[in-house]
């Protein structure tokens, strides 16, 4: 049982790099991890590292209808 079991993290840039690592990190803390970043498939890529409670969405930040699809793709998984 993790110290996050119960909650959500949305982490943008989370492909490579500190993204990355701060996914891997909540997802091994008890964390559902939405794991965002502009090349989806480094974003699933990172989502499969996390588990079975991750789920690996494409989102542009800089445009606000990529990030309002991302988090409702988030809220389905």
């Amino acid at each position: 049982m993790g110290r996050l079991d119960g909650t959500v993290a949305f982490v943008t840039g989370a492909g490579r790099g500190i993204g990355r690592a701060i996914a891997l990190r909540l997802a091994s803390e008890g964390a559902a991890v939405a794991v965002t970043d502009l090349d989806e498939a480094a974003a699933v890529g990172v989502a499969r590292a996390c588990g079975e409670r991750a789920a690996g969405i494409r989102a542009d930040v800089p445009d606000p209808a990529s990030v309002r699809a991302a988090v409702a793709r988030a809220v389905q998984a």
